[in-house]
């Protein structure tokens, strides 16, 4: 038997190398306890790949402590954390995981040869999961039965990364930019195979407990992704190609206009003069679009104006330019001797970051197609190079723009390779791919890679649902009219939401992006990565998290949610998980939206731009469920201090029983430039009942009565019964390292029922206004059913028939009461259809009339009569409201209807329809027969009446009508009606 000597040829990192009984020679690198580099050479010369030599992988300066031993046959080398164990006559291997579980072991001897490039085979289990290769073959996320080239191609090619990690504990990462395959199964089910025709075998070797864990302890290796500037995280647009100056501002100011936030206005082909798109110099094409280097004009060209109305300027390039020589220089390779020294291709845009373009947009024309004539000045061919270049080009674009501005890049590229997520930002997919571009954004976020956006698909509901609610946002017009502002009514409004909820998001959106720069997990996570024991996750694709609590479904109407409880962000239906349901989006969504029960949601007040004001006071939206936590991450959003820790990190901790709610919002930690003195807060809690008494710091604090909102407005809690949410105001403690504390107590007719049903159902049940009698439980849950049928919402409606149900079955005397009490209720929602004037028409024919179904058997049918019965009666609100034949005074009825109880202005609803004030209004009386006045006074007379009817206190119908003062009201009332309101009033 051939004689092996161990080498140790590092002493700093333990590096050892041995040669094989059947030649060939192997190299082992301990990076850290859970991290090996394993090479293979035919000839015991071991070069480090272009990855590393341009430093695009990180190398670890630490010493990892191992042991060795070798028994003759095998050689193996350990950590705390695993063990490599590499068989001397040919080099198989076996990597153990931790506690020396077998993770993963080779199929056949690894090679790599100088005439016959490189190859591993690995065993592949039946029950393993793969997931990660990139932005390659968008049609799922577990790769099973794939096989994909690492080459950085056109459509589905875009951003190849060799990485691969399992269920079983282990990951892989090709340390090559060779053009080489991966194969997980598909020629032999039972193989992975990664076989490359030149270079040599060199791969690192990962061991962790999770996804989480691996993509952490990948990007330890491949560098952590960097944070955008915070304005970035908001919206693009690119404007329509070819665009003058004047026709930039136009689209620009559009925004202003209606009301959309937006950041950026990109420039996309023709801003350049014509023949320079992909070489240097690069000049603005002046004959339409002119920006003076006078002081006097500067002030008043086109980009200045942008900078004046709060947008920032993109510019797309393109590039052929040989970018290795530059490369060549920084490591020392080349040197100038007294000559100029060699440019990046940034030096070639660099005149035009000073005259005020804040981000840039490298296309992939040249970059996708092989060159292998071409001559490359580090002497690589092409096939080695050509992944190698996007990597390059983003490093120099980054660099060179940091280093002159000292601000942080918003490089947006097309193409990419590993290591891409320290310099650039990306997109998935061409305009016209819709599902198929979101599975390539999370594949890409399952290698390592979080800034990718999709395009908006502007033209219907669920492309904007999917476009919106990404890492970063981007809308392009292309060379077709495709800026939101010309789209229809309806389809605007639903643009003007989304983008609206976008910017509310932002400080939740970067908070995960500060998580991301510090552990690799994505901002939009692969459902996996949440919930990886969970096998209906296995290979989810039209569905996933943005961030830790909300759950995005797209171009789907199914949605699987895992276990837990999930609340319809839209509607606020309840959910109790696993659950696959059927899902459609009320006509104000364009797809499903659920937030995951405990959470806890920062959010910013409506701004058109970031930096618009500063933000001294946060929205933060509350969903009690047992314990949570979050952190919120704050820096000055534009510099490099956040990497020397200026940041400031608020905690919030909500802790939810039964009987009462518990949050805490701790003082901000730390510090960055010009972060606001103080902070207050606005919370939100979605209880879906009435506390009976709430905490504020140890103190009782007063519920908001109509009078003291108007004195103090920002003070005390006030419940919203529609909503069912608790609205309390708090200040930032004074008080170092003490926590704001809130505690919400609730009755025992409070308590929160055990368990949650299915669909439409909500786990809570509201406590009494007053009293604790049977007769307060009913007023009480009776005024609160005829509110919600006024919403005409099916969820409010349901869950105030489960309140009025419960109770009402509670307080009876007899087993089979419960027939009366059906009775009783349909006579309740039957009348208030008839107060309001809905015409009920054919859907109460004999046929189909839930009245005629009264032979029910048990409560739990009677009380599904009901919810049949209060379907008919949304519906025939619905119809009758749509017999108004334009769709802008549908809306405004459909609004005022729902807003009775708030202050309605003809002006604030004329600038959301986009029209003229006089016009609405001669527009509305012409739809209704009646002036807005007249019409929003008859709804609100007839609610009030409706409620007085039901035993409401008169001050108490006053305030749900929309009175803020009792004695108006009732002269007012009493001159609709000809009689005192109180006279109206049940006993």
């Amino acid at each position: 038997m051939k004689v092996t000597e161990v080498r140790i040829t590092d002493k700093l990192s333990n590096s050892l190398q041995f040669e094989l009984h059947q030649g060939g020679w192997v190299r082992v690198s301990p990076v850290s306890s859970h991290t090996f580099r394993i090479q293979y050479s035919s000839g015991g010369t071991f070069s480090d790949s272009a990855l590393i030599r341009y430093g695009i992988l990180k190398q670890s300066g630490h010493r990892c402590p191992i042991t060795t031993s070798m028994d003759g046959e095998s050689v193996v080398v350990r950590t705390e954390e695993c063990e490599l164990r590499i068989a001397l006559s040919d080099g198989q291997f076996t990597w153990c995981g931790i506690q020396s579980q077998m993770s993963l072991r080779t199929a056949a001897p690894p090679w790599s040869s100088d005439a016959g490039g490189f190859g591993v085979w690995l065993v592949l289990s039946d029950d393993e999961s793969i997931y990660g290769m990139g932005d390659v073959a968008p049609d799922r996320i577990e790769r099973r039965g794939q096989k994909v080239d690492m080459w950085v191609a056109g459509t589905n090619y875009h951003a190849p990364i060799p990485f691969v990690m399992s269920s079983r504990g282990w990951a892989l990462l090709m340390n090559t930019t060779w053009k080489h395959t991966i194969d997980i199964g598909c020629q032999d089910s039972d193989q992975i195979r990664v076989e490359g025709p030149e270079g040599e075998l060199d791969f690192y070797l990962y061991s962790g407990k999770d996804y989480g864990e691996l993509l952490n302890r990948y990007t330890d290796i491949a560098g952590k992704p960097r944070l955008l500037p915070l304005w970035a995280y908001g919206m693009h647009y690119y404007c329509t190609a070819e665009s003058g100056g004047r026709q930039v501002l136009e689209d620009a100011l559009k925004f202003r206009q209606e009301g959309i936030p937006c950041d950026l206005i990109g420039l996309a082909d023709g801003w350049m003069d014509p023949g320079q798109e992909a070489s240097a110099p690069l000049r603005w094409d002046t004959r339409r679009l002119v920006v003076s280097s006078q002081d006097m004009q500067g002030s008043l060209n086109f980009i200045d104006t942008l900078h004046r109305h709060g947008f920032k300027l993109s510019l797309s390039l393109e590039c052929n330019y040989d970018l290795s020589e530059y490369e060549e220089q920084q490591v020392g390779v080349l040197s100038t001797d007294g000559n100029a020294p060699i440019k990046s291709w940034f030096d070639y845009v660099r005149k035009f970051v000073s005259e005020g373009v804040d981000s840039f947009k490298v296309n992939s024309v040249h970059q996708t197609l092989p060159q292998p004539a071409r001559s490359w000045m580090n002497g690589m061919h092409d096939n080695e190079l050509h992944n190698l270049y996007p990597l390059m080009l983003g490093k120099q674009m980054y660099n060179g723009y940091r280093s002159q501005t000292r601000k942080r890049p918003m490089i947006h590229a097309v193409v990419g390779y590993t290591g891409m997520q320290q310099f650039t930002a990306t997109e998935s997919g061409k305009y016209g791919l819709r599902a198929t571009a979101v599975v390539s954004a999370l594949n890409s976020g399952l290698s390592g890679h979080v800034h990718t956006a999709i395009h908006i698909h502007v033209d219907t509901p669920e492309g904007i649902h999917a476009g919106f609610l990404q890492p970063w946002a981007q809308s392009n017009s292309g060379r077709h009219f495709r800026h939101p502002c010309f789209l229809e009514h309806n389809q605007r409004n639903l643009f003007r939401m989304y983008a609206k909820l976008r910017y509310r998001l932002l400080p939740y959106l970067y908070s995960a992006a500060h998580h991301a720069a510090l552990t690799g997990m994505p901002i939009a996570r692969a459902m996996p990565l949440m919930f990886p024991g969970d096998s209906g996750c296995r290979n989810l694709f039209q569905q996933f998290m943005l961030g830790d609590y909300l759950l995005v479904a797209v171009f789907s109407e199914r949605v699987y949610l895992p276990e837990g409880r999930w609340i319809d962000y839209w509607t606020g239906d309840r959910y109790v998980g696993p659950a696959t349901i059927e899902y459609r989006p009320s006509e104000h969504a364009g797809g499903p939206l659920f937030v995951r029960a405990g959470a806890i949601l920062p959010m910013w007040p409506d701004m058109e731009y970031v930096g618009q004001r500063p933000i001294d006071r946060l929205l933060v939206h509350i969903y009690p469920y047992e314990q949570s936590d979050t952190l919120l991450y704050e820096d000055d959003g534009e510099s490099f201090q956040y990497e020397v820790g200026e940041v400031a990190v608020t905690r919030f901790l909500c802790d939810a029983n039964h009987d009462r709610t518990i949050l805490q919002i701790w003082p901000r930690e730390g510090a960055y430039a010009n972060m606001p003195e103080r902070r207050s807060y606005e919370i939100l809690v979605h209880s879906g009942s009435k506390p009976a008494s709430l905490h504020l710091n140890g103190e009782r604090c007063p519920e908001q009565t109509s009078r003291s909102a108007q004195k103090k407005p920002l003070s005390g809690w006030k419940y919203d019964r529609l909503t069912g949410i608790v609205r309390i105001y708090a200040e930032e403690s004074l008080v170092n390292g003490e926590p704001v504390r809130i505690e919400l107590s609730y009755a025992a007719a409070a308590h929160k029922q055990p368990g949650m049903q299915a669909i439409g159902r909500s786990d809570t049940v509201p406590s009494p206004i007053e009293g604790n009698g049977s007769a307060a439980v009913r007023r009480d849950s009776e005024r609160w059913l005829h509110i919600a049928l006024d919403t005409c919402r099916y969820d409010e409606v349901s869950e105030a028939l489960n309140v009025w149900w419960s109770n009402r079955i509670g307080a009876s005397t007899g087993p089979d009461n419960w027939r009366v009490l059906l009775l009783e209720g349909c006579l309740l929602i039957v009348r208030h259809a008839e107060r309001r004037g809905w015409s009920l028409g054919q859907s109460f024919g004999i046929a189909d009339n839930p009245l005629a179904q009264l032979e029910t058997k048990s409560p739990e049918e009677g009380l599904e009569l009901l919810r049949r019965l209060a379907r008919e009666v949304i519906a025939a609100a619905i119809k009758t409201s749509e017999s108004v034949g334009h769709p802008v005074i549908r809306e405004v009825i459909t609004h005022v209807q729902q807003s009775l109880h708030k202050k309605l202005s003809l002006q604030e609803l004329a600038d959301q329809a986009g029209f003229h004030p006089v016009y609405l209004s001669r527009l509305f009386k012409k739809e209704t027969g009646l002036s807005f006045t007249d019409y929003v006074m008859q709804r609100r007379m007839e609610r009030a009446k409706a409620l007085l009817e039901s035993g409401m206190k008169v001050y108490e119908a006053a305030s749900l009508s929309g009175f803020a003062d009792v004695s108006h009201f009732s002269r007012i009332y009493s001159r609709y009606w000809g009689r005192p309101p109180v006279s109206f009033r049940r006993k």
